[in-house]
């Protein structure tokens, strides 16, 4: 299907109890940015909040605000977190085509700028598909506002969007096809806290596939994770180090901690799930 094109990450989503809340947290932490705003009704969405910036990529943070959609369903199912990945194409019928051609059925369009796919079909990670070019996003052009308030981290990239499924390397391949990239790490032994597969998103993200916790859930990630889901955003730091110091100096909770990453506790940040990070995966087209 020569017509479709995965162009970058559009945004990673996370959908939480309380937009304001988590976009406070994120912005003292990691400097967030908002880059605008809305309030949905349809009901594939129903939620307030919009695309806003971390590092180098955008993060939409939504709150639910219709009892019953989509949005709502899964705050009260899971208690909020990262949601989604969202992937900017060149052509969206002919990724449509190109979905369906490969067993990814279309499950949404709720607009003609973009739909979603069915998550059934992609173990448990739901994707949305846009076309849409959205004015204030820097990569078609917009200035990046200033930030609201000095951030505790110097953030230098959205590392990699982390999903938690049940056959990760199976799994991968049909990501890989469905995003018109490759699978650059797989790994059949990988530790529970590491990725056992990963794939570019584009030419500016990463899509990290790990193996389903179960017993360990809550002491690698804080939550409890059963079912395959997006569940992190990993972001990167030059210096773990400084970033540690910083998060203890400001009494940040951390669910654990290594040599390379630190898991901060998805309570501190309104719920979405963050990994500190000081390295880039390996094929990520950012290295």
């Amino acid at each position: 299907m020569s017509d479709h094109e995965c162009r970058w990450m559009f945004h990673s989503t996370a959908i939480v109890p309380d937009y304001d809340v988590t976009c406070g947290a994120l912005a003292n932490l990691a400097g967030l940015r908002v880059l605008e705003y809305s309030e949905s009704e349809v009901p594939e969405v129903g939620r307030r909040g919009g695309m806003t910036w971390v590092g180098d990529n955008s993060i939409e943070i939504g709150q639910p605000i219709i009892a019953g959609a989509g949005a709502a369903k899964f705050v009260d199912r899971t208690g909020g977190g990262l949601h989604s990945v969202a992937v900017q194409v060149r052509d969206l019928p002919a990724t449509m085509d190109h979905l369906q051609s490969i067993g990814i059925p279309i499950a949404a369009r709720p607009d003609d700028g973009f739909c979603f796919s069915d998550p059934r079909a992609t173990g448990g990670v739901f994707f949305e598909w846009s076309s849409l070019e959205v004015h204030e996003d820097p990569r078609f052009g917009a200035a990046l506002p200033p930030y609201t308030t000095e951030p505790l981290l110097a953030v230098t990239h959205q590392a990699w969007v982390g999903a938690v499924v049940d056959d990760p390397i199976p799994l991968a391949g049909l990501l890989a096809q469905a995003l018109g990239s490759t699978v650059t790490v797989e790994n059949p032994g990988a530790a529970p806290d590491e990725p056992s597969a990963a794939i570019p998103v584009g030419r500016d993200c990463m899509l990290a596939l790990y193996a389903m916790p179960g017993e360990a859930s809550r002491t690698l990630w804080g939550r409890s994770y059963t079912r395959g889901r997006t569940h992190l955003l990993a972001l990167k730091v030059d210096d773990l180090e400084a970033a540690r110091q910083a998060l203890a100096g400001a009494g940040v909770t951390l669910v654990r901690q290594n040599e390379h990453e630190l898991v901060v506790d998805p309570a501190v940040t309104g719920e979405a799930a963050i990994a500190l990070v000081d390295q880039l995966l390996p094929g990520d087209p950012r290295r």
